[in-house]
């Protein structure tokens, strides 16, 4: 299932991240400023030139919190929010993971571990085509 996300941003004021149903594809990315392989996807969702912010898709980086000083230049001017809840809601272990939601579904319509910005958004193009592959099956508990 998917869950509307409510948080802080970097300055901590109340931040609105997801609400539902969402209007048009909306890529969730679970970063960590402590995290190596993190590094290009926060430089992938800058709007002016990331892999990231080119898709046809909202992008949203959703962190579990806001504690390290270096996370603001990190996230630069790319959509956020701080949002530990958000982490157990969609069942993420740890950073980087990327989920994608779709208008019309009530469960992501694609997820797995973020590779990179390039193997994210082959998997983004390739569920909003229709290829709603999910890749990191789930055990599904009783």
């Amino acid at each position: 299932m998917v869950s509307a996300i409510e948080g802080v941003d970097l300055s901590g004021e109340r931040a609105n991240g997801l609400e539902l149903p969402v209007p048009r594809p909306t890529l969730l990315l679970f970063l960590s400023a402590g995290c190596g392989g993190c590094v290009d996807l926060f430089a992938a969702t800058q709007p002016s030139a990331g892999t990231l912010a080119s898709l046809d898709a909202e992008v949203l980086i959703v962190l579990r919190d806001a504690s390290d000083p270096g996370l603001s230049e990190l996230v630069g001017s790319a959509s956020h929010v701080v949002a530990p809840q958000a982490w157990s809601a969609y069942r993420v272990d740890g950073a980087p993971f990327f989920s994608l939601l779709l208008p019309g579904l009530d469960v992501v319509g694609t997820e797995g571990v973020a590779w990179g910005a390039e193997a994210v958004a082959e998997s983004v193009v390739r569920a909003m085509r229709g290829d709603l592959t999910v890749e990191v099956p789930r055990l599904e508990v009783d």
